[in-house]
């Protein structure tokens, strides 16, 4: 019964994350909001396409933006690159 419980939930193809925006849009329906929910959620749905998660996919922006140095982690718990 519980083996699937720490599986993400999904709508189709799209986790249900990603639908975040749909949820603001309900909140606030607009023309620019449902064209941003939209946008988002095609966007999130090509990450699980790929199979990526929205956490995963978040990740993987920091370290494309920021690079691999975590500059919190303790002298012995950093990577070293050299």
């Amino acid at each position: 019964m519980w083996r699937h419980s720490a599986k993400p939930v999904y709508f189709f193809v799209v986790d249900c994350r990603c639908l975040l925006g749909m949820v603001l849009w309900l909140a606030h329906m607009r023309l620019w909001t449902f064209i941003t929910a939209l946008v988002l959620t095609v966007l999130f749905g090509f990450f699980a396409w790929m199979g990526l998660t929205l956490p995963v996919a978040f990740r993987m922006a920091r370290v494309l933006l920021i690079g691999p140095h975590r500059p919190r982690l303790p002298r012995w718990k950093q990577r070293n690159y050299a």
